[in-house]
């Protein structure tokens, strides 16, 4: 996955390992994303804000995406991180239940009772002779 950086003012370097690590770790809940697009807003110093962190993670189908404001930068990092995890985590059962049958799995001739087993029988003869 790539992971791009966008900031309004200079990160240390303990903060962009932060970002990587934080962001390429949700690569183990699904192991489909493309790219993640990483904006960080720093306060101007006007307001009580703090940091404001915003993630787009590509994926195929419509993109994931969650914001976050805390005064710790690290924090809100942390925070979106985990909304995204969540995320990940509802669109991969979404897929997966998506290919399980709904009406369970399908009965063989041995779930049926006798008469019923005997006419399935001959269904299953007359298909052979086809």
């Amino acid at each position: 996955m790539q992971i791009t950086i966008h900031q309004s003012g200079d990160l240390l370097d303990s903060t962009k390992e932060v970002i990587n690590e934080k962001i390429s770790k949700l690569e183990t809940f699904y192991d489909r994303i493309e790219r993640a697009d990483v904006h960080i807003k720093s306060d101007d110093g006007k307001g009580a804000a703090g940091h404001t962190v915003s993630v787009r993670l590509a994926v195929p189908g419509p993109d994931l995406s969650a914001e976050h404001t805390d005064q710790s930068i690290k924090r809100a990092i942390a925070d979106v991180a985990e909304a995204l995890r969540r995320q990940l985590k509802k669109l991969k059962e979404k897929q997966t239940d998506h290919h399980v049958s709904i009406d369970g799995p399908r009965p063989t001739v041995e779930d049926l009772d006798a008469q019923d087993q005997e006419a399935a029988r001959k269904i299953l003869r007359s298909e052979e002779q086809l």
